[in-house]
């Protein structure tokens, strides 16, 4: 599997060099049907070659952020192949910022693809509108989706095993471009490396000492997104109840959202689905 997917990779850089990336999803999706890797994976193979010392390929989740465990395993000029291992959980609601396809190799997906109309922008970052599900599917081993870049391709993935095993063959991300998250109730929020690290930055600081934070130069994206990401968090630390509080009201006077009952509502909704295809 490993040289099979090393020759993937050079066979797509030839086509992007001479093609561009927009169209990468297509010729994917005929690359992996030809290479047929079900029948090629097998699971401790995969773990013995990703341990020898000879295995340099430079991660794309270097700090495994994305699914139980993620590995690079090939990599070209334009392109690289992931394997994601999943236990039983769904993603969230996403697009993407790359081109490619993806291929269950073991176990068994429900993907769920959506449409989103969008009503109200929000900053620079965040909007509201409908999110529709247009069509629902199961993927087992052998199916290959292509994934068309950014809202051409809204989906998420609910894994049904103890053990889902996906292969992505994707290029590298798109200059300038950040994939967004959506919620059932409506909610869109795009993942902006800056926004994120600024917001980070601000939730760090109020586990190390005190500031008003009605002196702090904050717009509309750094409250929705601060209060998006810290939803749910259980703290007694009275420097963030203080700011998330402050930072609530203000969302709420100025766009009327209350990011705690979209997610309450987000999750019904997830809670609904799961059961059904349970």
């Amino acid at each position: 599997m490993m040289k099979t997917t090393q020759k993937l990779v050079k066979a797509a850089d030839r086509y992007i060099e001479a093609n561009g990336t927009k169209t990468f999803y297509l010729k994917a999706v005929e690359l992996l049907q030809k290479a047929d890797l079900v029948k090629e994976f097998q699971f401790e193979e995969l773990v013995t070659a990703s341990l020898k010392k000879s295995f340099n390929t430079v991660q794309n989740f270097s700090n495994f952020e994305f699914s139980d465990l993620p590995i690079t395993i090939a990599r070209g000029n334009h392109c690289f192949i992931d394997i994601y291992f999943w236990r039983r959980r769904p993603t969230v609601i996403h697009n993407h910022h790359f081109t490619g396809a993806f291929q269950c190799l073991q176990g068994k997906n429900l993907d769920l693809e959506f449409k989103f109309k969008e009503k109200k922008k929000l900053g620079k970052y965040h909007a509201t509108g409908e999110v529709e599900i247009i069509k629902s599917h199961m993927i087992g081993p052998g199916h290959i989706q292509a994934i068309a870049p950014l809202d051409k391709f809204i989906h998420q993935n609910h894994h049904h095993a103890d053990l889902t095993v996906n292969l992505c063959f994707r290029t590298s991300d798109v200059q300038k471009q950040h994939l967004s998250n959506y919620l059932f109730s409506g909610l869109r929020y795009e993942k902006n490396p800056k926004l994120l690290a600024r917001v980070e930055r601000l939730f760090r600081f109020t586990s190390l000492g005190e500031f008003n934070p009605k002196k702090l130069e904050l717009d509309i994206d750094d409250a929705l997104s601060f209060l998006i990401s810290t939803e749910g968090l259980e703290t007694q630390n009275k420097n963030f109840l203080r700011l998330r509080e402050l930072l609530a009201k203000r969302v709420k006077k100025e766009t009327g959202l209350n990011i705690t009952k979209l997610f309450d509502l987000h999750e019904t909704q997830l809670d609904k689905i799961q059961e059904e295809y349970e």
